[in-house]
């Protein structure tokens, strides 16, 4: 018997690693066709080789900065010409530049801003029509842990994620009567590149983003595998269930062992 999402159409934005790669091998694995995005030519073409390796019936890989109305726009018209439907949205691209507010730049705090809200706005807009027409569709916006409580020398990531939860909130209520389903997850620590490092370096005055070399140790955290298996999950819902929000922590493994032997 074949799997509820097999054939089904998923863009997924930052495909190219952490949360979103994972997102994909797991999305193949059920037959679902994928619609790549990320900025990073190469590396999207390697996740599609191994999407269709995992069983993805179909990949398209597009060169998409999520930041521009335009790259938006012509990764959207690419996705519709090849597969024809857009089924699911999965956001999960997504950045931070780190940094007390007293000397923090302009330039990095729109950067963070536009990559992680106004990026998620551009692409839930630009697929609503899609999913309007043929009567359905199911978007999930990835924020964080850091969406509900902020963190020191996370201003503007915590800004853009607390505003990702009040944007997809809005935008449920907007849509649910079009048979579209909005969600927001919110994982806890997970251990990518991304949530390794994104750290200001004190003397410099540089920062790390996606990418960097250096890593910052944050101790007990979920795997991007965990998450994907849980944004499966979200997307497996019955056709009159709205999981509207999901947070997601790590379990201490450590501690839970610990006591069990106490």
């Amino acid at each position: 018997m074949a799997h509820p999402l097999a054939d089904k159409v998923a863009i997924i934005t930052g495909a190219s690693s952490g949360i979103g790669r994972a997102a994909a091998f797991s999305l193949a694995k059920h037959g679902v066709k994928l619609a790549l995005f990320a900025r990073t030519e190469s590396a999207l073409a390697e996740v599609a080789e191994r999407s269709k390796r995992h069983g993805a019936p179909d990949t398209g890989k597009f060169v998409c900065d999520v930041r521009s109305e335009k790259s938006v726009g012509q990764a959207m018209a690419a996705t519709l010409k090849q597969f024809e439907r857009i089924d699911i949205l999965i956001n999960s691209a997504g950045l931070s530049l780190n940094g007390d507010v007293d000397g923090y730049s302009l330039s990095d705090w729109q950067t963070v801003l536009e990559t992680n809200l106004t990026g998620t706005f551009l692409t839930c807009r630009a697929v609503l029509p899609a999913m309007k027409k043929q009567g359905g569709g199911q978007i999930i916006n990835i924020s964080s842990g850091a969406g509900r409580d902020g963190i020191k020398s996370m201003s503007a990531y915590c800004a853009s994620k607390f505003g990702v939860i009040g944007f997809t909130e809005s935008l449920g209520h907007e849509v649910r009567d079009q048979n579209i389903r909005v969600s927001v997850l919110l994982p806890g620590s997970v251990a990518t590149n991304f949530s390794r490092i994104a750290r200001r370096k004190e003397r410099t005055g540089e920062h790390s983003s996606v990418g960097a070399t250096a890593a910052v140790d944050i101790g007990y955290s979920m795997t991007p595998e965990e998450v994907a298996t849980v944004i499966v999950s979200m997307l497996e819902q019955p056709p009159q269930a709205w999981m509207s929000e999901v947070v997601l922590r790590p379990l201490n493994l450590e501690l839970r062992r610990t006591r069990t032997k106490a």
